[in-house]
C-alpha cells in the first residue's frame, strides 16, 4: 500500500508477518500519523487482523498496537498536543475492528435480502 508518502509492506516469512513502515517525516525513526489520518492508516491492518488465519502471526489487538508502535507515532487529537499511549491505540483498533465487524454484517444481510 502505497499513499500520501506512506509506503506500507508486509512481508510473510515462515507464517510470520514482519510490518515495514517508511515514512519521507520520520520522529525518531518513526513515522508520524496524524489525528485525522489515524483511521485510514489503521483500516488494512485492521481488516488483516479480521481476516487472518493463526498462523499469520497477529495475535489480537494489544500485538498488532505493540508492532504499529514500534515504527510509527500516532498524533493525540486536533487540540492536543504529544501521540497517543499503546494502550489508545489498542483502543482505537478495538473501536475500528467493532466497526468494520458491524458493517460487514450489515453488508451480509443486504446480500440476504436482495
Amino acid at each position: 500500500m502505497k499513499k500520501d508518502g506512506y509506503d506500507i509492506r508486509v512481508e510473510r516469512t515462515e507464517y510470520r508477518i514482519n510490518i515495514l513502515l517508511v515514512e519521507n517525516e520520520a520522529f525518531d525513526g518513526r513515522m508520524i500519523v496524524k489525528a485525522g489520518e489515524r483511521e485510514e492508516f489503521l483500516t488494512p491492518w485492521v481488516r488483516k487482523l479480521i481476516g487472518q488465519k493463526k498462523e499469520a502471526g497477529l495475535k489480537g489487538t494489544k500485538h498488532l498496537a505493540r508492532l504499529l508502535n514500534r515504527s510509527t507515532v500516532f498524533e493525540k487529537d486536533k487540540n492536543e498536543k504529544g501521540f497517543i499511549s499503546v494502550e489508545s491505540l489498542n483502543t482505537e483498533i478495538i473501536k475500528l475492528r467493532k466497526a468494520l465487524l458491524n458493517e460487514q454484517k450489515e453488508d451480509g444481510k443486504r446480500k440476504k435480502q436482495k
